[in-house]
């Protein structure tokens, strides 16, 4: 496994998944730890493609912890010492498979995720599965993330729903009924219509009340 392949988002999941393993004494990184730190975060990436392909987050973290568990602790000279572990490496060697294929030249963390998932014959697709999750779901909202693109950078994952990051989108929000109704101020309103649907001079910039 080279570390270079993969995009620096990706090497701090393995960073964090190296912490959790010193913290909790285990000797081997597991293909466990890594679904944990990607999953930590509930309104993180890992958490958001599991919600969107159909699955329940917070299940599949409350498995993987219970898997954490069974994974027995080390004491004296050994603790610190962190190897990969055999599931481990087959799993990274199955996630550059999958960005080779994709023609991405970097490994992201979804491609990880990915293959978590899709791994056959093993714990973690089975508790993924369970969740509610399909490989296929799984590729489609990957896919929707992407929107097409392939992965040519180590930071690509930087612009990854750059859009729902940095604005906020009004008309969601009053669907949901969150913005309060205006009253008396139809002409503002009618004004500020016509300004935002042109196709001309389509860069608006609303000023002062």
């Amino acid at each position: 496994m080279e570390f270079e392949k993969y995009t620096e988002r990706s090497r701090g999941f393995f960073q964090a998944a190296i912490s959790l393993a010193t913290q909790l004494n285990h000797q081997q990184l597991t293909p466990f730890h890594l679904l944990k730190v990607l999953l930590n975060d509930e309104n993180g990436l890992g958490a958001k493609l599991i919600r969107i392909s159909g699955g329940k987050p917070k299940k599949v973290l409350q498995d993987v912890e219970v898997e954490l568990k069974k994974i027995a602790s080390v004491q004296g000279d050994a603790t610190g010492q962190i190897f990969l572990s055999k599931e481990t490496k087959k799993l990274m060697e199955y996630s550059e498979q999958i960005a080779e294929k994709a023609g991405d030249k970097f490994v992201t963390a979804e491609k990880i995720l990915l293959a978590l998932t899709i791994s056959k014959g093993t714990v973690t697709a089975k508790i993924i599965a369970d969740a509610g999750v399909t490989a296929q779901n799984m590729n489609k909202a990957i896919e929707n993330l992407r929107k097409g693109h392939t992965v040519n950078s180590p930071t690509v994952e930087d612009t990854y729903d750059a859009l729902n990051k940095y604005a906020f989108d009004l008309t969601i929000a009053a669907a949901e009924g969150k913005i309060d109704p205006v009253i008396g101020r139809d002409e503002e309103i009618r004004r500020t219509i016509q300004v935002l649907t042109r196709r001309t001079k389509n860069n608006p910039i609303l000023i002062g009340e």
